[in-house]
């Protein structure tokens, strides 16, 4: 009987340290506050609020109005936009 028990455990334990990883589901792209390629090569923000300088509102994000405009990202709330950025609706622009 306590054989018996034992080997249940055994395979308890060794089925827990052989299952696969569970995979957790990863953000979307309108979750990121990371900037993403839009379909044609344009930098893409997720919209929070205003639209920084140089970028259009389109739906649940706001899309670079060309290919060359600088870089930008979400502003951190109750922090100040990083060195060589500055603050324009919503979002850190950079200075290039």
């Amino acid at each position: 009987m306590i054989l018996r028990r034992l080997a249940g455990l055994h395979a308890l334990a060794l089925a827990l340290t052989v299952a696969p990883p569970v995979m957790l589901p990863t953000p979307a792209a309108a979750e990121s506050p990371y900037a993403t390629p839009a379909p044609d090569g344009r930098e893409r923000i997720p919209r929070t609020g205003a639209c920084p300088t140089g970028f259009v509102g389109k739906g649940n994000f706001c899309e670079a109005l060309h290919q060359d405009t600088p870089h930008a990202f979400p502003v951190i709330p109750g922090k100040p936009c990083p060195s060589g950025t500055f603050r324009s609706g919503d979002a850190c622009v950079s200075l290039r």
